[in-house]
């Protein structure tokens, strides 16, 4: 699905009104009856005597908020509406929908009426659900009284807050500076937990400051005609549940173990024995039939003890525990047998080593996974990677990718987008490993993923990760892009479902362990451990 900055999506709906192709107030009842849809489905479905507090601006984030009140007291709520604006400051299509909630006699209230704010203090303590809908992605400033007020109040006592589109006194977009406003005030906006974004989702929700404002983002979908949002040539995707699915492998159930593919993995020294042990859990969870080992002999016996499922091949390493330029005709040998290649993690970055990878990759065909000391390896060297005869997918974090392109870490933080999409090339993918994970793909799109936890910036959470992309791609080693967004999806929601247990005391094993929940969950045959319903 396109991931959107505000301007594209009031472009978006400006082109499917002036077009005739839907009215403005048949979006506002379509954007409101799915939020409520929304809510619906949180409450089990349980709707009835509810205690909901609805809070609404004068623009069309507002009018949303009298349709879902609206629905809400159809179906049996106790909803007290609040506004900002009487009936004459309201945008055409909101007073419209204001027009419709009027015969259900709700509990309606102006902020400016006598007693309102003291009224609505004590409510707010008092209802079950906050439904903020007083600003959309039009706002451009800092909020100003009584909104920011307001804001405030709900965020100090209400007791769950759900934001329409995005949170109010937030744009969506990216680079939203919230930590003051030019009176040397604090930039109120409202923390949701859960966003129920609509039309298409918006950038700003999955990058902090949003990220932390948003809570959980859902989209809904409100109809806009494809045609139009493919005029915009929109270059940004977003990476979830419901797109990742259709790239799952094809699961042949007559199959075996050879036909599900055959994995290399390439990683670990005495040092970091750790690190091979995770690549090769990541990759036995993403499925691939056959998982070979390749590491420094001594490390045989632990790699055997964990992962007895595994293949392990000691190959010579020298006094430094790392793997020998000697090592190199067995991975030829190892090599041959698979289908792709993972490596890197915990390898070491000795001169040796390093000639030892650029002299195996700069022949090798198979799709290839690079990681940590992988990357290193080519620091300053990034060209010599696109000219290799086999498809590379390189996962680095801001310094490993500012080593390998020799710019700034800075820059790379600053301009992520452009620094992704103009070092791409027709036989890589580049995987930025952040908050958010995101992919620049041959396709020239930039890939967003949603999910992920704070908890996983922990030591060897990308080792988990390197091993889970080199067997999705062993499994479909023509479709290593989609592979590639398919495995930073499970691994993002891995960790966020790892860290709902886990918490401050996550391991990266964790996230090993909740893959197959996760795949469960893509599947249809399981749902996530916590399945957002609201007591």
């Amino acid at each position: 699905m396109e991931l959107v900055t505000a301007a594209q999506m009031r472009e978006i709906d400006r082109l499917t009104i002036e077009g005739g192709r839907v009215t403005g107030p048949e979006l506002m009842e379509r954007a409101g009856r799915g939020v409520f849809e929304v809510i619906r489905r949180r409450f089990g479905e349980r709707l009835e005597g509810r205690r909901i507090l609805v809070v609404c601006g004068k623009g069309n984030n507002g009018g949303d908020g009298f349709v879902i009140a609206r629905h809400l007291i159809e179906h049996g709520s106790r909803v007290t509406v609040y506004v900002l604006e009487a009936d004459l400051g309201l945008t055409s299509d909101a007073k419209g929908a204001l027009h419709k909630l009027i015969p259900l006699h709700p509990e309606l209230h102006k902020f400016d009426d006598p007693g309102a704010r003291e009224r609505f203090t004590q409510e707010l303590a008092e209802t079950e659900l906050v439904v903020d809908a007083l600003f959309g992605t039009g706002i451009s400033a800092p909020l100003r009284e009584p909104a920011r007020t307001i804001v405030g109040e709900i965020n100090a006592r209400a007791r769950r807050v759900l934001a329409v589109d995005v949170p109010s006194g937030f744009s969506g977009n990216l680079g939203d500076d919230l930590d003051g406003d030019p009176g040397g005030g604090e930039h109120e906006a409202i923390r949701a937990e859960l966003t129920a974004t609509i039309g298409r989702p918006k950038i700003g929700l999955y990058h902090y400051p949003g990220r932390n404002l948003a809570g959980e983002v859902e989209t809904v979908e409100i109809g806009f005609p494809a045609d139009v949002i493919a005029e915009l040539g929109i270059p940004r995707r977003l990476v979830d549940r419901e797109s990742a699915r259709p790239l799952l492998p094809a699961f042949d159930p007559d199959s075996h173990k050879y036909r599900r593919g055959s994995l290399l993995v390439v990683a670990g020294s005495r040092q970091y024995g750790g690190a091979a042990l995770l690549t090769a859990g990541g990759a036995l969870r993403g499925g691939v039939g056959m998982v070979y080992v390749a590491l420094p002999e001594s490390l045989v016996p632990m790699l055997q003890t964990r992962w007895p499922s595994a293949i392990a091949i000691g190959l010579p390493e020298g006094d430094d525990g790392e793997l020998a330029p000697a090592a190199l005709p067995g991975l030829r040998e190892a090599a041959a047998r698979c289908q792709a290649v993972a490596l890197g993690p915990g390898l070491g970055r000795s001169e040796g080593l390093r000639s030892l990878l650029h002299e195996w990759l700069s022949e090798l065909t198979l799709p290839a996974v690079l990681d940590a000391d992988a990357l290193v390896a080519y620091a300053d060297a990034y060209e010599t990677l696109a000219a290799h005869p086999g498809f590379r997918v390189l996962t680095p974090h801001s310094g490993e990718l500012a080593g390998l392109l020799d710019v700034s870490v800075a820059l790379v933080d600053s301009d992520r987008e452009n620094v992704l999409v103009g070092a791409v090339r027709d036989n890589l993918v580049l995987l930025h490993k952040g908050a958010p994970t995101e992919l620049a793909c041959p396709d020239g799109l930039l890939h967003t993923v949603a999910g992920g936890h704070s908890a996983m910036a922990r030591g060897g959470t990308g080792d988990v990760l390197t091993g889970l992309l080199g067997s999705l791609i062993a499994q479909n080693p023509e479709s290593p892009a989609a592979m590639s967004r398919l495995g930073a999806w499970i691994h993002a929601e891995a960790g966020r479902q790892a860290a709902l247990r886990r918490g401050r005391g996550l391991c990266s094993g964790d996230i090993i362990e909740a893959i197959p929940d996760v795949w469960r969950l893509i599947e249809g045959d399981g749902e996530a451990p916590d399945p957002g319903l609201w007591r």
